[in-house]
């Protein structure tokens, strides 16, 4: 496979993952405001189904955007260094959605992309992208603790401002 269809692959993922989230949402934020740990269930509090599939929706075109983009310039090392970041954030996602699932002894909307889809792909594209060169090797070990930051701090950040988002377009809609 070229490396603009490992791109596209990684954004596919992510949409049908995003896409599980969303189908399941009530039942994640449930799980998310009842079941998860303190800090999370803080996060969520307050948010409704509505405010979590916007955000997912937003979420997954910000995702599609960047590697629509990436593809675009794909024989650029900034393009490669952004999809190897993106496929190791949602292979820290999988993670979190196996440790949570876990730790709750259920079933989390997102596990079986997790485990099917997102983790194996994150995995093949950091192998490829070490092997074939993508970038260069500061910047490829760089990927894993930029990944735990934009899953954390980012993403949280982006969620609020998303909800913002969706609870403006619900009122407009009112």
């Amino acid at each position: 496979m070229s490396r603009t269809s490992w791109y596209l692959s990684i954004a596919t993922a992510f949409a049908i993952h995003n896409a599980e989230e969303g189908a399941a949402a009530a039942r994640l934020l449930s799980f998310m405001q009842a079941g998860a740990p303190v800090f999370l269930r803080d996060f969520y509090s307050g948010m409704q189904v509505n405010d979590l599939r916007i955000s997912l929706a937003i979420l997954t075109a910000a995702g599609v955007g960047v590697t629509l983009f990436s593809v675009l310039r794909s024989k650029a090392a900034g393009s490669a260094f952004a999809m190897l970041v993106f496929a190791a954030v949602i292979g820290v996602n999988a993670l979190a959605h196996i440790a949570l699932a876990i730790a709750a002894g259920t079933y989390m909307p997102g596990l079986i992309t997790a485990l099917v889809l997102t983790l194996p792909l994150s995995v093949v594209i950091a192998v490829r992208g070490k092997r074939e060169r993508w970038v260069p090797s500061v910047a490829y070990w760089s990927v894993i603790p930029l990944a735990l930051l934009v899953h954390g701090p980012v993403l949280a950040g982006f969620i609020r401002f998303s909800v913002g988002i969706a609870r403006a377009l619900s009122r407009n809609v009112a």
